[in-house]
């Protein structure tokens, strides 16, 4: 904050002092810099503290008055408002005493009678400096205060509209895929995370149904075969290679990288899980489309794919906003085809690429997330859900 920019008469000055010719002395050296408000003792001090308080943001009293000292009633002045910048005057006879209230704390700075004009000056627009920093430190803690609890409140309310969405779904690990879908919107992570806020003037009606409207979109939009086959076997397998050659050979985007290792092998059979995999390459592709290919590569834990990051941001970053826009087909397709796996036990992992325009994501499956599924979907999806900090965290971006 330059000098320049600030306005000295945005905010009062309290001058106490009962001396009159020193009350106007102060007025007529500092009224055109400052707007100011004069008190003859502690008492009526006090009077126009609280007549004034939300403007008031300097304090300046003398030491030495009838009633009580000035380093008294600036600690009353502290207890009403602990912001507020307080400055004592005192003869150097009581230089010992305003030594002392400075370092006690709370008491900015002294400044001695006589006064050198230009530095009392210059000590009040420093006070009244720090005094409009302090005011912006505490918005900004406040919003910020705001914010959390706003999402800790707002976590919970747009979980509420997922289990309405998809509690006749019978959908499996519907957190998890949603999980991926914000990983793959995000910008890479050198960037500064920006805090989640709040739409500016919506209510948390219209916030609801806005997340209503978006997850009924997803909802509605996903395919009839979803969860087609009923479950994947997991005794009847099938090499990865084996599984992926056939789509890679139908597409001019697919291509296979480097092997690094041998992975597991995936469950079949053949036809069941090229139709689970498939839809999520198809999207893919579509999305990164004169972007680059998409790459293909094994390693010890799965397959990973590896394919440029921002065209497939700009197609997902509108759906995952809490704005009034409809999701993109596209968007949809790849966060249906997300859902698809992960309800068949697949795994799917963000692997963060800093600095890098590609992005990394492995899948592989495993047999225990299909065994230790609740008999009630609704039961799991319930606790997905209200659980998954991160997706509605980024949801209300």
């Amino acid at each position: 904050m330059s000098q320049q920019s600030l306005d000295y008469r945005q905010h009062l000055v309290l001058f106490v002092d009962d001396e009159q010719r020193t009350r106007k002395y102060f007025s007529k050296l500092f009224g055109k810099t400052f707007r100011i408000v004069l008190a003859e003792d502690g008492v009526a001090g006090l009077e126009r503290f609280r007549e004034h308080q939300d403007e008031i943001g300097v304090v300046v009293t003398d030491q030495r008055m009838p009633k009580e000292e000035g380093s008294e009633f600036l600690e009353k002045v502290a207890l009403l408002k602990p912001g507020v910048v307080r400055i004592l005057s005192t003869a150097y006879a009581d230089i010992d005493a305003a030594v002392s209230s400075v370092n006690k704390g709370g008491i900015y700075r002294y400044v001695t009678k006589p006064w050198e004009v230009p530095e009392l000056e210059v000590t009040l627009k420093r006070a009244m400096e720090l005094y409009v920093v302090r005011l912006e430190r505490e918005e900004l803690v406040r919003q910020k205060m705001m914010s959390v609890d706003m999402l800790a409140a707002s976590d919970r309310i747009v979980s509420l509209a997922a289990l309405a969405v998809f509690r006749d779904a019978a959908i499996r690990h519907v957190g998890e895929a949603l999980k991926v879908i914000v990983r793959l919107a995000e910008e890479p992570r050198q960037k500064a995370v920006q805090e989640p806020t709040r739409v500016e003037g919506l209510s948390w009606r219209e916030l609801y149904r806005r997340h209503l409207s978006f997850l009924g979109a997803v909802n509605t939009s996903l395919p009839a075969d979803l969860t087609s086959p009923t479950r994947l076997d997991f005794d009847n397998r099938c090499a990865v290679r084996e599984v992926l050659q056939p789509l890679v050979a139908e597409s001019s985007s697919l291509e296979w990288g480097e092997a690094r290792a041998s992975p597991p092998d995936w469950p079949g059979p053949l036809s069941d899980i090229q139709v689970v995999i498939g839809p999520f390459l198809s999207a893919l592709t579509e999305a990164v489309e004169g972007g680059g290919p998409v790459r293909l590569e094994e390693c010890l834990s799965g397959l990973e794919l590896v394919f440029p990051g921002r065209p497939v941001r700009s197609v997902l970053s509108p759906a995952m906003s809490s704005s009034a826009e409809e999701p993109s087909r596209l968007a949809l397709d790849l966060i249906a085809a997300c859902l698809r796996i992960t309800h068949q036990g697949g795994v799917i992992e963000f692997l963060p690429e800093p600095g890098q325009a590609e992005a990394r994501l492995r899948i592989g499956f495993d047999v225990s997330r299909i065994e230790r599924a609740p008999d009630d979907p609704f039961e799991e999806l319930a606790a997905d859900l209200v659980g998954n900090e991160l997706f509605w965290s980024r949801f209300l971006a």
